[in-house]
């Protein structure tokens, strides 16, 4: 489902803001620049997000690292994204030079993330028999750049969620257009052991419940912090199952069937509510819908 995960297509880029899409009419509207890595290619099936940043990509230069990489950088320094020879792509948020002080409730934050949308063939939950997905990431950097004291966990962290979208596309259903983040968790500052723990909590930002799965059923009993090259491969429905049952008990899906239910798209990426230095690279991002038989 999730197309060109060798990123040879580039990426179409947001503006700094999510109200800037609003107001102008969308997404095909309001891209900035494409993001080819010199590739030439005007077409990219991806976008990449830079909510909330000060500093803009947009016109900026390709460079080349010698390890082989190609990278762009904004131009303060805080935003880079580079693709390797292996088709692993790194994004990197160096929040040092987007917080003058510590972030502050209620303060926005940057983002970058990578996003996709599955427009034209939506997988059906309830159709399929098994949704395998797959991915491998590698913590390359996370530096805590808060003074002592400054630190608070309820404000502060740098985390790396996956986020599928989960919406009800039925016309006949009450339910209609219904949706949450469905959220497969990765890294996060705060933590360096897996957690056993499914949690829901609601996005202020996008009016909309996340569900996020259990860690250690995706990944294992690993820590991201070792800086090594992790990877998942799990059937998703299962906790797509359990995920309605929860979101039930929140008064949301409660008269959504599994046949009720696709997959409309999905992000990846950094959000860095504090002062941190981090990047990470991932590849081999993949979901595959296999279809129930008869």
């Amino acid at each position: 489902m999730i197309q060109d995960n060798a990123y040879n297509m580039g990426f179409a880029l947001t503006p700094l803001h999510p109200d800037s899409v609003i107001l102008g009419g969308g997404f095909e509207k309001t891209y900035l620049d494409t993001l080819d890595f010199g590739q030439g290619v005007a077409s990219p099936v991806w976008h990449i997000a830079q909510w909330h940043s000060k500093f803009n990509l947009q016109h900026a230069k390709l460079m080349t690292a010698s390890d082989g990489s190609v990278y762009y950088v904004n131009e303060g320094g805080s935003l880079k994204v580079a693709l390797y020879p292996d088709n692993s792509l790194l994004l990197e948020v160096n929040a040092d030079k987007e917080y003058d002080s510590a972030r502050i409730s209620g303060q926005d934050w940057p983002h970058l993330l990578i996003e996709q949308k599955f427009v034209e063939n939506s997988p059906n939950v309830g159709a399929a028999s098994q949704l395998l997905f797959s991915m491998e990431v590698k913590l390359e950097k996370a530096e805590n750049k808060m003074t002592e004291g400054t630190f608070i966990s309820s404000l502060h962290t740098a985390q790396t969620p996956f986020y599928f979208i989960l919406q009800n596309a039925n016309e006949e259903s009450p339910d209609y257009n219904q949706k949450i983040w469905f959220g497969i968790p990765s890294y996060d500052y705060r933590f360096t052991e897996m957690n056993n723990q499914e949690t829901v909590s609601w996005d202020i930002g996008t009016n909309t419940y996340i569900y996020n799965v259990p860690q250690r059923p995706v990944w294992g009993d690993i820590s991201f912090q070792d800086k090594k090259w992790h990877g998942t491969e799990i059937d998703l429905k299962p906790f797509i199952i359990r995920s309605l049952l929860a979101m039930r008990e929140k008064d949301v899906f409660l008269d959504t069937t599994l046949d009720d239910l696709t997959i409309t798209g999905m992000n990846f990426g950094w959000e860095v509510p504090g002062t941190f230095d981090v990047a990470i690279r991932v590849k081999n991002i993949s979901l595959l819908f296999v279809r129930k038989t008869e």
